[in-house]
């Protein structure tokens, strides 16, 4: 790797401390070097926080250091407009900062290559796409909930090694490994939300939550058209019950049936648009930029149906199980051309389970 490299990875795993605490804004992480030395750090926190290069700068001045004549290493480019914070484009041209090293320009529309020209016509020096497609990975969020609006959806199964997800009579806990449910309470901190269908709810009684590591607990939802889940489901009752929605039918919102639940968050949806892209519009508009969908066979089938997921992660058990609910049941195919092809982009071991993760 260069010089510019090794730093901009630096800046990457600064930037992945933020996972789950700064959404829907980026992850991003920050480094400011001066005479060969590096001289501040930092990253974005949190939402409605400093930036990454305010943190780093602030980082720099505690410990007496001038900036002027500083290179300034960053994973995306810097804002220029007044959002929670004011424009980073400002505070480095402040600082005198004389380059700045940058891994992708940010595809918000109200940056998209501004900062990087403002600073070059200040007689900034700008280096662009250093480490880019590792940054863009980094951000995937980010990148597909400001460029169409709607979260990136990843679709996460537990399945046997012959493609089921629950016995007949619906049983599944556990299928995997103890490392493979830690691995999906990882998975769960780094997104914005947890979607399910009704069954789930209902026959499993999941948590949904981060127990088995640290990290933020998603918001929970749940689709429930007719909203007749019994009141006694977990969602409903344990302390991150503000973070539970429930999407169900306006006819059935509006008749304010006795099953209404006074401290869940209701997203009522009209029966002729009760579908996927609906859903996730309405996901969005809450500032949700990130979906983890956890089951069942018709939600999975029906995103697989669709256009509208990103990825898909499957932990596979070397357990055979025989008759049960498979995976996709809900998935139908007349001609083995219009299979779904995904391409794997990791694959390894979790435990005594296999690892895949699947894009489009």
């Amino acid at each position: 790797m260069t010089k510019h490299e090794k730093l901009m990875a630096k800046c990457l795993e600064l930037a992945r401390k933020g996972i789950g605490y700064v959404s829907p804004n980026p992850l991003v992480g920050c480094i400011i070097t001066k005479n060969n030395n590096i001289i501040g750090k930092g990253y974005h926190r949190k939402f409605g926080g400093n930036h990454a290069e305010v943190e780093a700068i602030l980082d720099a001045k505690s410990k007496g250091y001038n900036l002027k004549g500083a290179t300034l290493y960053v994973n995306l480019e810097p804002c220029i407009h007044y959002g929670k914070t004011p424009p980073c484009v400002d505070r480095i041209l402040q600082e005198k900062i004389k380059r700045v090293v940058i891994a992708t320009p940010d595809p918000n529309p109200l940056v998209n290559g501004k900062g990087i020209k403002k600073l070059r016509e200040k007689n900034v020096e700008v280096i662009t796409n250093v480490l880019e497609e590792e940054s863009k990975d980094l951000n995937k969020f980010f990148f597909k909930y400001i460029t169409t609006g709607l979260p990136y959806v990843t679709l996460k199964v537990a399945q046997s090694l012959d493609g089921k997800i629950a016995l007949l009579n619906f049983s599944s806990k556990y299928i995997t490994s103890e490392e493979s449910l830690k691995e999906v309470h990882r998975l769960r901190s780094a997104y914005d939300s947890v979607l399910v269908g009704k069954n789930t709810i209902l026959y499993d009684n999941p948590s949904l939550t981060v127990r088995l590591t640290k990290g933020r607990n998603p918001n929970r939802i749940i689709i429930d058209r007719t909203n007749s889940l019994p009141l006694d489901r977990k969602v409903f009752t344990d302390k991150y019950n503000h973070k539970t929605y429930v999407i169900t039918s306006t006819n059935i919102f509006n008749k304010k049936n006795k099953n209404l639940k006074p401290f869940i968050n209701y997203i009522p949806i009209k029966e002729s648009y009760f579908n996927l892209s609906t859903i996730l519009k309405s996901l969005s508009r809450l500032g949700i930029a990130s979906v983890l969908v956890e089951g069942g066979k018709s939600l999975f089938s029906q995103f697989i149906q669709s256009k509208y997921f990103d990825e898909l992660v499957i932990f596979i058990s070397p357990k055979i199980i025989g008759q049960g609910i498979s995976s996709f049941d809900n998935f139908k195919i007349d001609n083995l051309k219009k299979a779904k092809n995904l391409h794997i982009s990791e694959l390894r071991n979790c435990g005594s389970d296999i690892f895949f993760q699947l894009k489009k």
